[in-house]
């Protein structure tokens, strides 16, 4: 009985190839990306006096590698949960929820473009 098998350094390069195009940074870039309407929402939410808190309102990534949205203004937390004299007023949670499934899509498409460029 004889076995052959074709095409093993072409698939050992695809891989090593898709492994490159997915990096950390790259990774980071297209989730960055995802989740900035995310951000934009929050910001159109944001009650505004001089525009502190909204203005603080951005997608980074943080010092672990994940990526999320932030409010970066010291009140945030209160307009967002509410304390006991002031009801909330959330921005991030609305936006999130707005924007779950575009995050997704667009995440997935850039990853996507990623690997098929790649091969």
């Amino acid at each position: 009985m004889k076995f052959q098998l074709d095409g093993v350094d072409e698939a050992l390069n695809n891989l090593k190839s898709i492994t490159s195009a997915l990096s950390r940074n790259n990774l980071q870039d297209d989730a960055l990306h995802a989740v900035e309407p995310i951000a934009e929402d929050a910001r159109s939410l944001a009650p505004v006096d001089e525009g502190d808190l909204r203005d603080s309102i951005e997608a980074m990534v943080f010092e672990d590698g994940t990526v999320g949205v932030v409010i970066g203004d010291w009140k945030g937390h209160f307009f967002e949960f509410g304390t006991v004299k002031m009801r909330a007023t959330p921005m991030l949670l609305p936006s999130f929820d707005k924007n779950e499934g575009l995050v997704i899509e667009t995440f997935g498409s850039r990853v996507g473009a990623r690997i098929e460029g790649a091969v």
